[in-house]
C-alpha cells in the first residue's frame, strides 16, 4: 500500500469515525429528551396537567407534519441519487426526520409508559444498528436487523400493544420481509455479492461472505415468532434472540481480524 492509498484509507476511516460519533451524540441527546418527556408527559403531577395536554396537542401536529417533511426529504434524496450526486444534507435530513417522525407518532398514539419505554429501548437499538453498519460487514448488519425485528415482534406479542390486528399485521409484514431477505440473499449469493444498479455492479456483500448465516438468521427469526404465537412470548425466546446475536457478533468480529 503506497502513501496515497494510506492517506485515502485514513480519510475514509476518519469519515466513518465522525459518523459513528454523530450517531452516538444524537442518541444521547434523544435519550435526554425522552427523560424530560417521561417526567412531564407520562409521570405528570396534577399541577402540570396543562403541560401534558399541551404536549399531547403538539405531538398531534408533529405526527402529521414530520412524516410529510420526511417524505419530501426522502424524495429529494432519491432525486439527487438518481442524478449521480452524493449530497450529505438530504441524507442527514431524511434520517433525522424519520427518527423524529417515529418518536412523534409513538408519543401521540401511546401517551403512557408503554410508548416512552419503547422509545427508551428503540433509540439505543438504532444507535447499535448504526455502529454495526459502519464498523462491520453488511451481512452482519442484516443479521442484526433481523434480530431487532424478532425482538420487536416478541415485545408486541408480550405486551399486546394497541389492537391485536396491529400485532398480527406486524407479524405478517415481518414474514414477508424474511421471505424478501431470503430471495435477496439468494440473488447476491449467485452473483458473488454483487448487485446490478442501473447497469453498474455494486458490491453489497464481501466475496467471502458466509450466506449460510443469513439463511439461519432468517430461520431463527421465523421460528422464534412461531414459538411466541404457539407458546407465548416467554423470556426464553428473548434469550434465544440475544444469544444468537451475541454469537454472530463474535463470529463477525473474528472475521474482521
Amino acid at each position: 500500500m503506497d502513501k496515497r492509498e494510506r492517506a485515502e484509507r485514513a480519510k475514509q476511516e476518519d469519515a466513518i469515525l465522525n459518523r459513528v460519533l454523530i450517531w452516538i451524540a444524537g442518541s444521547v441527546v434523544l435519550e435526554a429528551l425522552l427523560l424530560l418527556l417521561d417526567r412531564y408527559y407520562v409521570n405528570t403531577r396534577v399541577s402540570e396537567l396543562a403541560i401534558k395536554q399541551g404536549l399531547y396537542q403538539m405531538f398531534g401536529v408533529l405526527a402529521i407534519v414530520l412524516p410529510i417533511a420526511f417524505l419530501a426529504c426522502a424524495a429529494w434524496w432519491v432525486l439527487t441519487w438518481r442524478k449521480g450526486e452524493h449530497r450529505l444534507l438530504p441524507q442527514i435530513l431524511t434520517t433525522v426526520l424519520l427518527i423524529l417522525s417515529v418518536c412523534a407518532v409513538v408519543a401521540r398514539l401511546y401517551p403512557n409508559k408503554t410508548g416512552i419505554s419503547a422509545l427508551y429501548v428503540g433509540v439505543p437499538c438504532l444507535a447499535v444498528l448504526a455502529l454495526v453498519y459502519y464498523l462491520y460487514q453488511h451481512e452482519f448488519f442484516l443479521v442484526t436487523l433481523l434480530g431487532v425485528m424478532s425482538g420487536l415482534g416478541l415485545w408486541l406479542l408480550d405486551r399486546r400493544v394497541g389492537h391485536e390486528i396491529v400485532v398480527y399485521a406486524y407479524l405478517v409484514v415481518e414474514v414477508l420481509i424474511l421471505a424478501a431477505v431470503v430471495v435477496f440473499t439468494r440473488k447476491l449469493q449467485a452473483s458473488g455479492g454483487l448487485l446490478s444498479v442501473k447497469g453498474k455492479l455494486v458490491r453489497v456483500f464481501s466475496k467471502n461472505s458466509n450466506y449460510t448465516m443469513l439463511y439461519v438468521s432468517c430461520a431463527v427469526a421465523l421460528l422464534v415468532q412461531a414459538a411466541a404465537l404457539a407458546l407465548g412470548a416467554m423470556m426464553v425466546l428473548y434469550g434465544v434472540v440475544i444469544v444468537w446475536l451475541l454469537a454472530m457478533a463474535v463470529y463477525y468480529t473474528v472475521r474482521l481480524m
